[in-house]
């Protein structure tokens, strides 16, 4: 992907250590050809682990409950994500913070994939765990909004159909920092198949949804192998664990997923999501921090109030206020990166900004 500039990185380490007056530890994850996916996600997995048990520990070398704060951006934003939401179990050493700009977080580029209008979208061959679909909010108000009066029929309807605007993907794959042909390039290169990136700890979105694209099963040549299909695109499937295909996924509708579960005696860190105006990930960047917020609220929701639901309008926004302030996006102009290759002066002042929020986020009384 993007690699610092190693003045760069080192400025970054050191604006974080400096202002967060924390110690820094960085991972380096392999991420390439020869080491695809799931060896970055496993190498970032065992090195939390490994701090944990080498750095948190005292004396006499006995684990102590520690905070803990994950930073990144593009992959290592995706890591740091899949961290963050995995490795936040209440009683334990945990992640209690994340700062990640222009995460990766969802690997299916949809705006590659052949355009499907709405109506004609298939439902996803695998059955999800809720029936909201992704777009909507799965918080909603307890009492449906009555519908509008059909018009008379003697009024003509000449509806205008608005052309839809344009994603961050289709305005700004162009830009010569994060192109979109290298990201896809980069996808290609750390993923030996397409439904390698359909996994959720590859793109963590998909804790929140269903992914938007599936792999379509094979069709046989033949009527009569019809019953064998499954069995055989099984085989398949396994015959080319080692191959790298190319990607065959097609469009489908998705479906919003509860995460956490209250099962899993998770709770959620706060968060500090950036990304550029202009950054072809832009949008993903939004769709974290609207899905993170939606999960915080539905979880404090519930232990609170015991439901899911709002009762009126001003309890919503009075707890997506309260989201807000536990999930801070914030946008700049250019691709947002934290490196001078953006041309962007004030880069390390956003880094800065970071580490004295993480100074912040870390303390023990924090909440």
């Amino acid at each position: 992907m993007l690699h610092h500039h190693v003045d760069d990185e080192h400025r970054i380490l050191a604006a974080l250590s400096a202002c967060s007056a924390a110690t820094v530890a960085r991972i380096n994850y392999r991420a390439s050809s020869t080491h695809p996916y799931p060896t970055p996600c496993h190498d970032v997995l065992f090195a939390f682990d490994w701090l944990r048990h080498h750095l948190l520990c005292d004396g006499f070398d006995r684990a102590v409950l520690g905070r803990v704060g994950v930073c990144g951006q593009l992959v290592g934003g995706s890591l740091a994500t899949m961290l963050a939401l995995t490795e936040c179990r209440v009683g334990e050493t945990r992640v209690v913070a994340a700062a990640v700009n222009n995460p990766i977080v969802d690997w299916v580029f949809v705006d590659e994939i052949p355009p499907v209008t709405t109506e004609e979208l298939p439902e996803p061959m695998a059955a999800d765990e809720t029936a909201f679909p992704a777009d909507q909010d799965a918080t909603s108000l307890a009492e449906p909004e009555p519908e509008p009066e059909p018009e008379p029929s003697h009024k003509r309807s000449s509806p205008v159909r608005k052309n839809a605007l344009p994603t961050s993907w289709q305005a700004h794959g162009d830009n010569s920092v994060i192109p979109a042909l290298t990201l896809s390039a980069e996808r290609d290169m750390l993923f030996c198949r397409p439904d390698d990136y359909l996994d959720r700890f590859a793109s963590p979105i998909h804790f929140f949804r269903s992914p938007h694209a599936q792999i379509p099963p094979p069709i046989p040549d033949d009527p009569d192998d019809l019953l064998d299909m499954e069995a055989k695109f099984a085989l398949d499937h396994y015959a080319s664990f080692q191959a790298r295909t190319p990607a065959t996924l097609s469009r489908c509708r998705a479906y919003a997923r509860h995460y956490p579960q209250a099962s899993m005696h998770v709770k959620l860190p706060v968060w500090h999501m950036a990304t550029g105006l202009q950054s072809p990930l832009s949008d993903q960047t939004h769709e974290l921090a609207k899905v993170v917020q939606r999960s915080i609220v539905r979880q404090r929701l519930k232990a609170q109030e015991g439901r899911t639901s709002w009762t009126d309008a001003s309890e919503k926004q009075r707890y997506e206020e309260w989201a807000q302030e536990k999930v801070v996006l914030q946008k700049y102009q250019g691709t947002g990166l934290w490196s001078s290759q953006d041309g962007d002066p004030n880069w390390i002042t956003r880094i800065e900004q970071v580490g004295t929020w993480m100074k912040r986020s870390l303390e023990p009384g924090f909440a």
